[in-house]
């Protein structure tokens, strides 16, 4: 599970520190939802039980805003601390500001140096590939030029992922709050096997009609059948019926 999520998060942007603080604040603030007190404050002896961390941790965290998506310097990825460094270090801008076309190859390059003040100890190699791979830079003969003079937009947003969060909290609901028995009657799968790749269009799409179909059909006839009286507030419960449809790789389902 972890794999398949952080291959989803890596392409975003974000990197394992990143992920790491993400991951510690959401743990305290899931064990402060479960130990609150009769008269509304967390109890922070009790999250730090629950969650091993010492209480000033606890404390800060809880004080302190949610984290957004967007990443800051300390959780950069490696190529992005070397463009932001090509951009603002004086040794790799030209006397107008703008970042300067570097030598690149053998020991003493130009963006050998800039990759080693601001790439860690990543080859130089790897983080020009990452670079050629997200058109960052273009290269000619034996000098690499950055394509912009700008800050690239933090990546940091979910982008695609965002579309499926509510399918998996859904799922992470059902697994959290129902008895481990009651789960078969929740959760259903259905494998469709195709012989080529036109077979495999025509099942999707065939599945796509029947399930909009379903849904429509679902909320029009229930919609219809509630008789209980108007409320002024909105109700307290919700039933949510979520179908995902994925192609799969057979030799990894």
């Amino acid at each position: 599970m972890l794999v398949e999520l952080t291959s989803a998060l890596l392409s975003r942007g974000i990197t394992p520190k990143k992920f790491s603080k993400l991951a510690r604040e959401a743990f305290v603030r899931a064990a402060a939802s479960r130990s609150r007190l009769r008269n509304g404050r967390v109890n922070h002896s009790k999250v730090a039980a629950l969650t091993g961390l010492a209480r000033k941790d606890i404390r800060r965290i809880l004080n302190s805003p949610t984290t957004g998506p967007q990443s800051d310097r300390a959780t950069r990825s490696p190529s992005e601390r070397v463009i932001h460094g090509w951009l603002t270090d004086r040794r790799f801008i030209s006397e107008e500001g703008h970042p300067r076309p570097l030598s690149v190859g053998g020991k003493r390059s130009a963006f050998g140096r800039l990759v080693k003040t601001y790439g860690g100890d990543i080859s130089p190699r790897a983080v020009l590939e990452e670079l050629m791979h997200s058109q960052a830079v273009r290269k000619t003969g034996e000098r690499l030029q950055l394509r912009s003079s700008k800050l690239p937009p933090s990546r940091g947003g979910l982008g695609p992922l965002s579309r499926v969060i509510p399918a998996l909290v859904d799922g992470l609901r059902i697994a959290s709050c129902e008895q481990p028995g009651a789960m078969g009657s929740l959760l259903y799968r259905l494998k469709l096997h195709a012989n080529s790749e036109a077979e495999r269009v025509l099942i999707r799409e065939r599945c796509m009609s029947s399930v909009q179909s379903l849904l429509y059909g679902l909320k029009e006839s229930l919609a219809h059948q509630v008789t209980t009286p108007a409320r002024k507030r909105p109700p307290r419960h919700l039933l949510s019926v979520t179908v995902l449809l994925a192609d799969v790789d057979s030799s990894r389902s």
